[in-house]
């Protein structure tokens, strides 16, 4: 089964690293979308589901809190992990309190991320 993910960052060369992860864990298992920013996000979100986002939080705009928020009030079912350099208590307790599944650091370690899909039942075994 092919999991669709959406790695949601303003700057190009994190989602270029971020796509890179992902695929090296899960292949061709994986289809990977990219959006620059929370605003892209979420009008690509509107025609098309997915599975799982890597979303950043700090992005002009429209923020990933502000991706959150609105994912909430769609109550749909896409699960995100928050990937964010703001490791601040209240930032993680905030995104939790919106709904989000996991949070990694930024920038991303494989192994964190190995981590949190096997952990999410994205990586099997």
């Amino acid at each position: 089964m092919t999991t669709t993910l959406m790695v949601v960052d303003d700057s190009k060369s994190s989602r270029k690293v971020n796509v890179a992860l992902v695929r090296e864990l899960l292949g061709d298992s994986v289809e990977c979308l990219e959006a620059s920013g929370g605003e892209d996000a979420l009008a690509q979100l509107a025609n098309r589901p997915v599975d799982l986002l890597l979303l950043d939080l700090t992005m002009p705009g429209v923020s990933g809190f502000d991706v959150l928020t609105e994912l909430r009030r769609r109550q749909t079912s896409t699960r995100v992990i928050v990937v964010s350099a703001d490791i601040q208590r209240q930032a993680k307790e905030r995104v939790a309190s919106l709904g989000a599944t996991g949070f990694i650091e930024k920038p991303i370690k494989i192994e964190a991320l190995r981590a949190m899909l096997t952990q999410l039942g994205v990586i099997h075994g």
